[in-house]
């Protein structure tokens, strides 16, 4: 995909994320707070092969842990037609940081605040990447291991209920199910763990 094609479906995404900005005053589902590109639309490759987004959410750690869904986070998903664009993308609380254990180097190009950051959309198209934030091995050791801690409870109380019909219930719909919920919660485990002992 060409540089300039993904940088479109994050302006399109962004004027998407305004318009709906209006529900966050009606609505405790929206709680988008800003968007941040990530993978190679972070580099300064012409061509890309995939383009990474982070969606922030004012939302509890605890009720976002690493590839958890979140009924608020997939409304908007659906919203910003995520599904339909060639991006891969991922939820994070907004009291973490954007950066994570997949996406080391990120740039923010929306905030609920502010709108569309041209600025960051400029840098983008002209694959020059100085607004990169990119945490120090120190940082990122420190956060992954807070993290780590809210995945294994999070895969805990996952386990713990999985056979629960009312737990079951309630993960169940629009093409997920509880299984789908397991292998997030286990998959989300690893990939910290991976990344803090490797």
């Amino acid at each position: 995909m060409k540089r300039e094609n993904a940088v479109r479906h994050l302006v399109e995404m962004a004027a998407q994320a305004s318009d709906d900005t209006r529900l966050r005053q009606e609505s405790s589902e929206w709680s988008l707070t800003s968007m941040w590109a990530a993978g190679d639309l972070v580099s300064d490759a012409r061509t890309l092969e995939w383009v990474g987004v982070v969606l922030v959410f004012d939302l509890p750690p605890d009720e976002l842990p690493w590839l958890a869904l979140h009924p608020a986070a997939e409304l908007v998903a659906d919203r910003l037609r995520l599904d339909k664009r060639p991006v891969v993308w991922c939820h994070r609380p907004s009291a973490w940081p954007a950066w994570n254990v997949r996406h080391r180097r990120v740039v923010r190009f929306w905030t609920d605040a502010g709108g569309l950051d041209e600025k960051a959309i400029d840098v983008l198209c002209a694959d020059s990447v100085t607004p990169v934030v990119e945490p120090t091995a120190d940082e990122l050791r420190a956060q992954l291991l807070v993290e780590r801690e809210v995945a294994r409870t999070h895969l805990d109380e996952v386990l713990d209920r999985y056979h629960e019909h009312a737990w079951r219930r309630e993960h169940k719909g629009q093409g997920t199910y509880p299984e789908d919920h397991l292998w997030r919660a286990s998959r989300a485990l690893r990939e910290i763990d991976h990344a803090v002992n490797g």
